[in-house]
Parts: structure tokens; C-alpha cells; sequence
């Protein structure tokens, strides 16, 4: 497999390439076992089901990063507070090809879409900024293919810039302790990308996190990966690439579930 950048390809396209993403090494750096239980190369891994939580960032990415998607993406739907209920099993069923929210999510991430283009410094760096990249490439160590999915990847003079936009309920926490949600892992695996593409290191990789609060929705931190903590994050995506390879190569060999 060669390196590719994908100009074009659907959610469900990229997430059934069996192939390793930042998401992965973070699972596998929680533990093998982790990583098994969601792997696209796992044959009997169950689907990743609908929460609020996951619905409502992906709504806020659509609306920040591809606004024209979400006619045809979303549906409004009345079924109440949370999604654990008979109406919206009866929504899904309805409309399989869509995602389902409710008016109040909407009028959430509206308010949040308004704060962000409010916020000079992060509207500055997405500016003519290309979203929702996918990149497919083969780890030259392993062997391994890989991918991931960019929020926004920009050229400018002095180089290349990835750019991650994140929504969290704490945001002063992942500013002070982004290891303990693994960000830095994922920045490394971000700049392999651009890397094996481009042939030259990205100069930064900036998170954009805001709040998710009602009534936070201007708190907003723009930040990025010290350069310390980014060379040790290189080196452990790298150890695990290597376990990883030596589980897989095993599992493929034998098929037995206690490799993991």
C-alpha cells in the first residue's frame, strides 16, 4: 500500500480500512487486551454504539469542519434527553443512514459554532485550512498499514500545520495533563502521516479545545505538544508499533484469543 491522501471518502469507507490509527496506539497503550476489543482487524469486535457524548462531538465537528454535510448527514428528531430509549431505537431503525440528534444538541453546538468564529486566534488558524483529511500510508518499520483521519491540515509559509479540534467538559484538565488522554500519542501519529506524504515534518501540531458546557461555550484553548513530550511519545508509538506487529503476526499465525 502506498501513502495516499483520499481528497474524498466517507466515514464508513475510512473506518472499515483495516489499518492502524491514532485511536488504536491509544488503546494499546491502555493494554493489548484494549486494543483487541476495537481493532478493525478483530473479527468479532462489536460496533461502537450511539452515545450523547460521541454523537454531540461528532455533530460539533460536522458543524465546524464540513457544515455543507449536515442536511444530509443529520436528522432532528424528538426522543427525549438521552438516547437509551424506545423513540430513538425507533428513529435509528427508521433512518439507518443518518445520524440522529435532538433539537437541544443542535442548539448546543450552534452556540458553540457562533464562539468559535468569535475566537480570533482559532478562526486565524482555520482559515483556508483543508478539513477532514484521510491519509492511508505503511509503516516502513513494521510493515503495518495505517491511516488517520485529520481534523484540518494547512500549509503556510513556514510549513505544515495539523490542526485537531477537541470539545471537553474539563478543559484546563486536558491543557494540564494531555498525556492522561493520550494526545501526544496521537500527534505522532498525525505527523508520520504528513511525513510519509509530504516528505517533511509538520512545524506544529495545534489542538483546539473548547468546552462543552452550556453556557462554557467560550472558553476555548488553543495549544500545542511540548517538544519534550512529543520525542517521548515518538519513541513509545514506536515500541508499540513493534508489539503490535509481533501480537498481529501471532493472532494470524495461531488465532488464539490469549495473545491478547
Amino acid at each position: 500500500m502506498e501513502t495516499k491522501q483520499i481528497e474524498k471518502m466517507s466515514d464508513a469507507e475510512y473506518f472499515s480500512v483495516p489499518a492502524i490509527s491514532a485511536s488504536q496506539i491509544k488503546q494499546f497503550d491502555k493494554g493489548a487486551y484494549w486494543f483487541w476489543k476495537t481493532s478493525p482487524f478483530n473479527p468479532d469486535r462489536e460496533p461502537e454504539k450511539d452515545s450523547d457524548a460521541l454523537v454531540f462531538g461528532k455533530l460539533c465537528h460536522c458543524l465546524l469542519l464540513e457544515p455543507e454535510k449536515f442536511e444530509e448527514e443529520y436528522l432532528v428528531y424528538d426522543f427525549g434527553k438521552l438516547r437509551s430509549n424506545k423513540k430513538y431505537d425507533e428513529a435509528k431503525l427508521e433512518n439507518p443512514n443518518k445520524i440522529i440528534i435532538n433539537q437541544d444538541e443542535l442548539d448546543h453546538a450552534k452556540k458553540m459554532m457562533a464562539s468559535i468564529k468569535e475566537h480570533k486566534l482559532a478562526s486565524l488558524i482555520l482559515d483556508g485550512a483543508t478539513a477532514e483529511m484521510p491519509f492511508m500510508w505503511v509503516d516502513k518499520e513494521t510493515g503495518l498499514p495505517c491511516k488517520c483521519k485529520m481534523d484540518a491540515i494547512k500549509r503556510t509559509k513556514g510549513g505544515i500545520i495539523i490542526i485537531d479540534y477537541k470539545t471537553s467538559s474539563d478543559v484546563e484538565g486536558v491543557i494540564n495533563w494531555p498525556q492522561k488522554l493520550q494526545y501526544p500519542l496521537q500527534a505522532d501519529h498525525y505527523c508520520r502521516a504528513v511525513k510519509e506524504k509530504y516528505g517533511e515534518d509538520p512545524i506544529e501540531f495545534i489542538f483546539i479545545i473548547q468546552s462543552n458546557k452550556v453556557g462554557e461555550e467560550d472558553i476555548i484553548a488553543v495549544c500545542n505538544v511540548e517538544f519534550d513530550t512529543q520525542s517521548v511519545a515518538h519513541d513509545i508509538v514506536d515500541f508499540h508499533m513493534r508489539e503490535i506487529k509481533e501480537k498481529l503476526d501471532a493472532w494470524n499465525e495461531t488465532h488464539d484469543k490469549n495473545i491478547w
